[in-house]
């Protein structure tokens, strides 16, 4: 589905709302689309790289324990423009999910829950693209929270980082393709870029690292003269 389409979804979203009172936040969110055109420099766009730390990986039943965030504006990462906090899952965090993010309940004692957290977040993200390393994790625990706060889902446009390693780094092999997939996990990208790998396994480290890993792809992506965004939709767009 290109940017026309999603345009043309996001109006049909509006009209089923039928104009109907909406909270601030929401009410922006709806119009996120609306200044974004395919033809535009790819490079020129402002991007958010987000990662969550969860109670696990089953998307149905775990609870978002940490949300880090960055922002990559004119093809540089803003360090001092980031969103980092600790979420309260209201359940239990299971030892083996511990082990993978450091994350212990005594240091959620203050935290607070995702809906009040993923509010400011929505408000720091804005009509910004938002990319993620293996999005439709991320993007389920958000539409969650968006669809139980506003009644629709997350109307930003969202990329993935593993869809664009396979655009861009893998070689043409549609058939052979999922095989070679490992090549595009975080760990392995960071190796072939020479990136630091600190902070792995940490909302905000992590969505660092994925921003720093989107550079390198959109800059293999602009030598072949790939630039334009509706191009880098075509490869990374999560609809």
């Amino acid at each position: 589905m290109g940017l026309i389409r999603a345009k043309l979804k996001n109006r049909l979203l509006r009209a089923r709302l039928g104009g109907r009172p909406l909270p601030p936040l929401a009410a922006a969110n709806l119009q996120a689309l609306e200044r974004l055109n395919g033809k535009t420099p790819a490079l020129s766009c402002s991007y958010v790289f987000i990662d969550l730390e969860t109670t696990g990986l089953d998307p149905l039943k775990d609870r978002v324990v940490s949300v880090g965030a960055v922002r990559l504006q004119q093809g540089r990462v803003r360090l001092g423009d980031r969103f980092n906090e600790l979420v309260n899952p209201g359940r239990e965090i299971p030892a083996e999910a511990i082990k993978v993010h450091g994350i212990k309940p005594d240091m959620l004692t203050h935290a607070r829950h995702a809906s009040l957290v993923f509010q400011d977040f929505l408000a720091y993200l804005g009509h910004d693209i938002l990319v993620a390393h293996y999005a439709p994790f991320d993007l389920h625990f958000i539409n969650r929270t968006m669809k139980s706060l506003y009644g629709f889902p997350l109307q930003n446009l969202v990329l993935d980082t593993v869809l664009l390693c396979q655009g861009v780094v893998l070689p043409s092999d549609p058939y052979g393709i999922r095989e070679r997939s490992p090549q595009c996990n975080l760990d392995a990208l960071a190796r072939r870029f020479g990136l630091p790998q600190e902070g792995r396994h940490t909302a905000l480290g992590d969505a660092l690292l994925t921003a720093l890993v989107f550079q390198r792809l959109l800059g293999g992506l602009d030598r072949q003269g790939l630039a334009p965004l509706h191009v880098l939709l075509s490869l990374a767009a999560r609809w």
